[in-house]
């Protein structure tokens, strides 16, 4: 196993703690694993990985996103998800792809929610 595969292990399992959490400590720290996978799961060296970490990725920031104000955290998901969907394509593996789709459109009824209830001036929980 590659370093940047347990690194990515490690973001997922810290995503699993923080969902448990009411602080942002351990998936901030997923965010970190998540990054620092990127840096040897290139999409030129290994691009499913690669892909896989960005949806992951996409994942804890979305997570984060819910206990944080703001829309910083869902647009860099969004931008992770759509990352993601340049190599999870339906062809190569409908399911990746589906699973990456979902999540993707999950940030962007976030955003949506947000952006709703901003504009009434009060900001509510996006419940999924």
């Amino acid at each position: 196993m590659s370093w940047a595969t347990t690194q990515n292990n490690l973001g997922r399992a810290l995503v699993n703690l923080g969902r448990r959490e009411s602080s942002t400590e351990r998936l901030e720290e997923a965010v970190a694993a998540f990054h620092a996978a990127l840096t040897e799961h290139t999409r030129e060296r290994v691009p499913l990985e690669w892909a896989m970490t960005q949806n992951n990725l996409g994942s804890a920031l979305v997570t984060l996103s819910e206990r944080e104000s703001g829309r910083a955290r869902l647009e860099e998901a969004v931008a992770a998800f759509h990352a993601a969907l340049t190599e999870l394509t339906r062809e190569r593996g409908p399911l990746r792809w589906a699973t990456a789709q979902n999540n993707l459109d999950k940030a962007l009824a976030r955003l949506r929610e947000f952006d709703t209830a901003g504009r009434r001036g009060e900001i509510h929980r996006f419940v999924p």
